[in-house]
């Protein structure tokens, strides 16, 4: 079903906020492609329950609590992976602060936005690679940008900032790690249809899924007129991380559905 299990196989991966939306998906696909996976997550309740279901599927998957701010629980995250498996060499880097201001955002606001997004991610990044090899490390890892990285939008200064920072992040640390073996890219998803987006259209703005994809200020913003499943950006992750991307590093691939052509 899957088809790219070369490279993937036996490998064991850790995906941060893979507990829920875009990371349980992301985390089902991995394991589906044979990989063991780690979930780091903040949310223990919906953690467990993403772990259950995948162990229900038969899947290896394990299951650690903390922030990624708190460089403890990142240790001990990769401290806590099961001895019998392999270390980790795939990374996939989700978790993020979701922070909406403009110019009126707080100090508070932009450590909320921000101290999830890059600190976190730095803190993460530099736990995987501390685990490697110096050479031929044979690993990789995926950031999550946004389409909103790469354009404005009237006031999201605090989210847009950090997702435009995690491109520059993925580039420097491309080049820093390609000596070593490591590949690192990331992906821009335009809206994803999830719990928290589903929770926004119907609650604030009245919309089922298919009345949100027929809005020409929503889903007709999109060449393909609709919005992402989950499983749409897990699919192209996948791919980034096995060895069919294996000259693939430095680089943002949009899951856009075709926004940020027009």
């Amino acid at each position: 079903m899957t088809g790219l299990s070369r490279g993937l196989r036996g490998r064991t991966a850790m995906v941060t906020g893979g507990a829920q939306g875009i990371g349980a998906a992301v985390a089902e696909r991995l394991c589906a492609e044979g990989c063991r996976v780690v979930i780091l997550d903040i949310s223990a309740d919906a953690g467990r329950d993403t772990i259950a279901r995948l162990h229900r599927q038969g899947h290896s998957a394990h299951l650690a609590v903390g922030n990624v701010t708190d460089t403890a629980a990142v240790d001990a995250a990769f401290a806590g992976v099961p001895a019998s498996w392999a270390t980790p060499t795939l990374l996939v880097n989700l978790a993020a602060g979701f922070v909406f201001k403009g110019v009126e955002a707080t100090a508070a606001d932009w450590h909320a936005a921000l101290d999830p997004t890059i600190i976190g991610l730095s803190h993460v990044t530099r736990a995987f690679v501390a685990g490697l090899p110096e050479r031929n490390a044979d690993a990789a890892i995926v950031n999550m940008a946004s389409i909103s990285a790469h354009i404005a939008q009237e006031g999201y200064l605090t989210y847009n900032t950090g997702k435009a920072a995690v491109l520059g992040f993925t580039r420097c640390m491309a080049q820093d790690l390609a000596p070593r073996g490591i590949r690192v890219n990331s992906v821009s998803p335009g809206t994803v249809w999830n719990a928290s987006n589903e929770r926004f259209h119907r609650e604030v703005l009245g919309l089922d899924r298919a009345a949100a994809e027929a809005a020409p200020e929503h889903g007709g913003r999109f060449l393909l007129r609709r919005f992402a499943d989950p499983a749409e950006v897990a699919a192209p992750i996948a791919f980034l991380l096995s060895s069919e991307a294996s000259f693939i590093t430095g680089t943002d691939l949009p899951i856009d559905g075709g926004y940020l052509a027009v």
